[in-house]
């Protein structure tokens, strides 16, 4: 029985173990894409319509921060502009990154949180779907993911990479609040994190001018409201429950689906005010911990999940994809570090649990019961998968903030000693 138990935790305890665990559910994945949702690629789709279609790298997927579109003009250069080819390499950048946090999470985490990381990261993709691999917005989760992993030991890298996630979404600029800080390490956090936004910036400015650097600006300015929205949700469930439709949901010219009808225009106005708002305490959040005395690895992660479901909260454009940047904060909170305290999972794992729900039920709304939901007047059961979402998704925002606020809260007779935390490790920057 001894022999059976030591072989058994070296078996646990083996990297190769979570590599299995980690291919077989993608490969669950590739089965219910191919046998379940094969219409997700349409974004992949439109994608390659509107590079194909550009006169310049870039004046296409104008609703996009220009390195987007530079980098799909790339990617459709490498697979020759075929549409299949296109698809599948899209799809395979996407399951690199993949591959990549997870290493990540192994290589980087406490040694004594690392299996449990890890597998955050591997169940919470697997509970979005196969949406994760036909939406770029695996990269930006990646990549603030990997910000929190490496705002202690690479301050510079962790800066750049927070950089380029707002240059492929322009939200996650705000991720880089809590890496700041008055030392070093947030000195060079802001170096990194300035000079790679500046250079994109300035890329973007030059090659497409002025128009096409605010373009996404402009365009989410003008969109509708999105039916997965919280604005959006009661109005949802009173046209499931009405038996006059009211309520019309169609394909805007945005490519998503949105709500037109009574008490649209007031959930228009609710949702501006609400955003500005939500970017307000978003700010005052981030700004707490970057002043704070006491920023732990866990610390930090939580702040960036607390952004980042705020920004998901209060926008009228919610889509299920967004659902997915909140899998890189959970997986660095799990992974903590060793400063962390007290010792224990508890409150983290609650957290990690709350996320793969949001992320199941996300997967349950779209792709599995769509349909339901946009045609007619919406399939009530359906539509309360969608309800029940964001009723967790609001519940889960409230009790991140309220941590994210008490984490971050200074404290007056701390002895210097305890700004060591703020010291950083040798060998340990960029």
């Amino acid at each position: 029985m001894t022999w059976w138990r030591r072989e058994a935790g070296a078996v646990a305890r083996s990297g190769w173990t979570y590599a299995a665990l980690w291919a077989l559910s993608r490969a669950l994945l590739a089965y219910e894409w191919s046998h379940v949702a094969t219409y997700i690629v349409g974004d992949v789709s439109y994608y390659l319509s509107q590079i194909t279609n550009a006169t310049t790298w870039s004046s296409s997927l104008v609703e996009y921060p220009t390195p987007v579109a530079w980098a799909m003009h790339l990617l459709r250069a490498l697979t020759g502009g075929n549409h299949g080819g296109f698809v599948w390499a899209f799809a395979i950048s996407m399951l690199a990154l993949d591959a990549a946090m997870a290493r990540l999470t192994w290589r980087l985490s406490s040694p004594r949180w690392r299996v449990p990381a890890v597998l955050t990261w591997i169940v919470f993709v697997l509970l979005m779907g196969p949406i994760a691999y036909f939406r770029f917005d695996m990269a930006p989760a990646v990549l603030a993911g990997a910000g929190a992993f490496l705002y202690r030991r690479r301050p510079a890298l962790a800066g750049t990479l927070i950089a380029c996630g707002a240059a492929l979404k322009l939200w996650p600029a705000l991720l880089v609040l809590p890496l700041l800080g008055t030392g070093r390490r947030g000195v060079r956090t802001a170096v990194g994190f300035g000079v790679t936004g500046g250079v994109l910036a300035l890329a973007s400015l030059v090659v497409g001018g002025w128009p096409r650097l605010i373009s996404p600006l402009t365009w989410q300015s003008d969109r509708g409201l999105q039916i997965e929205s919280l604005p959006a949700t009661p109005l949802m469930w009173l046209r499931s429950a009405s038996a006059t439709p009211e309520w019309v949901v169609g394909l805007s010219r945005y490519n998503a689906f949105e709500i037109t009808g009574p008490g649209v225009d007031a959930a228009l106005q609710a949702a501006s005010v609400l955003t500005l708002v939500g970017f307000l305490l978003a700010i005052v959040i981030g700004v707490r911990a970057a002043w704070s005395m006491k920023r732990t690895s866990r610390t930090v992660a939580v702040v960036m999940l607390a952004i980042i479901l705020i920004m998901i909260d209060v926008n009228k454009t919610l889509s299920p994809q967004y659902i997915l940047w909140l899998g890189g904060p959970l997986t660095a909170l799990m992974g903590g570090s060793e400063d962390d305290s007290p010792p224990s999972l508890g409150w983290p794992a609650l957290w990690a649990i709350a996320g793969g729900v949001i992320a199941f039920l996300t997967q349950v709304v779209y792709p599995l019961r769509y349909g339901e939901i946009v045609y007619g007047t919406g399939t009530p059961g359906a539509v309360a998968d969608l309800v029940i979402r964001n009723v967790f998704l609001v519940a889960f925002t409230v009790v991140v903030c309220w941590k994210a606020w008490t984490l971050t809260r200074r404290r007056r007779a701390e002895p210097a000693g305890h700004e060591s935390l703020e010291v950083e490790a040798p060998g340990g920057v960029a």
